[in-house]
């Protein structure tokens, strides 16, 4: 079947200080910014990461994640709220679906993806000339976001549908935004093959990833199984993995058996991963939950469920 498109939208995102510069000493990428002064320079950024206290299943938070704005040398005006100074605006443009059924939710942009990109945009140096691993990359907005700063990104998601070429599309109508070093690739990656069974391309192309990133893929407990083997097989597999970033936002229910409002899917994640990473005994990988009291490069609502995970070793 063919996938139901009926959007294209504009995602404006504002250029950090440290990457607008780079941009502006290279003629390359004066195609891909435009100079747009804003008034409204006072950002508000929130704390979103809470523990889970007294679950099993409770996450440390990442302290070389949490640099204050101070040690960042940015400023804060005197209601506490993060000060901007936004001269150089660009834009994204994503062909995509305003609404799905549930097997083809990645055809829509969800909060996760831009809470990622954020995290990329603002720890740019992190992930500069390195080369990143994107599962489950939907319609590529966060592949689109780390081409700006990366050596080589692969952009992965299931083949169904056309999927794969709708990415492609995506990438090449933003290609200007891109740093013009850097290599862009889109292939199929199904979280319910195992490593093993990937094809020697495959195998080949991941050896040297350094940074895996996955954003809104924890939704569908069979999904999320099959998610966190994949994981587990990179892990394992990829001698150069630095680090794996989970962005999602945690979607509450009510439950009568547990006269509470719960988040089931991303409970479901934390305990698949924990029963995988202590089978034997000992935990194997470390689950940090990643502070995001960083600025908002995106125009999108920063809630407080928004939850930005780090798995190292």
């Amino acid at each position: 079947f063919s996938l139901l498109v009926d959007s294209i939208s504009k995602f404006t995102f504002v250029y950090p200080k440290r990457l607008e510069d780079r941009r502006n000493n290279s003629n390359q990428w004066e195609n891909g910014k435009s100079n747009d002064s804003d008034s409204d320079c006072a950002e508000k950024y929130a704390n979103g990461g809470k523990c889970l206290n007294g679950s099993t299943n409770s996450i440390n938070k990442d302290q070389d994640e949490s640099e204050s704005v101070t040690e960042n040398g940015l400023s804060l005006d005197k209601d506490g709220d993060l000060i901007l100074e936004r001269k150089t605006k660009g834009v994204i443009e994503i062909e995509h679906s305003k609404s799905t059924k549930l097997d083809l939710v990645g055809l829509q942009i969800w909060r996760g993806a831009l809470l990622l990109a954020d995290y990329i945009l603002h720890y740019e140096k992190r992930f500069k000339n390195r080369k990143i691993l994107e599962l489950g990359s939907g319609v590529g907005l966060t592949s689109i976001v780390s081409s700006f700063c990366a050596r080589e990104v692969i952009c992965t998601d299931i083949n169904i549908g056309g999927l794969l070429k709708l990415i492609q599309a995506n990438i090449d109508r933003n290609a200007h935004l891109k740093d013009p070093d850097c290599n862009v690739v889109v292939t199929e990656l199904d979280f319910k093959v195992k490593y093993e069974d990937y094809s020697e391309y495959l195998k080949t192309q991941l050896q040297d990833v350094e940074y895996v990133i996955c954003a809104d893929v924890i939704y569908d407990d069979e999904i999320t199984n099959a998610f966190v083997l994949a994981l587990e097989g990179l892990l394992l597999e990829l001698p150069k993995l630095k680090a794996v970033y989970i962005a999602l936002e945690k979607r509450y229910v009510f439950t009568v058996e547990d006269m509470d409002s719960v988040a089931p899917s991303y409970e479901h994640f934390l305990r698949v991963f924990y029963r995988r990473n202590n089978r034997f005994g000992i935990a194997r990988w470390k689950l940090k939950q990643v502070s995001t009291n960083f600025p908002r490069y995106f125009e999108y609502e920063k809630v407080k469920d928004l939850v930005l995970l780090k798995i190292s070793n």
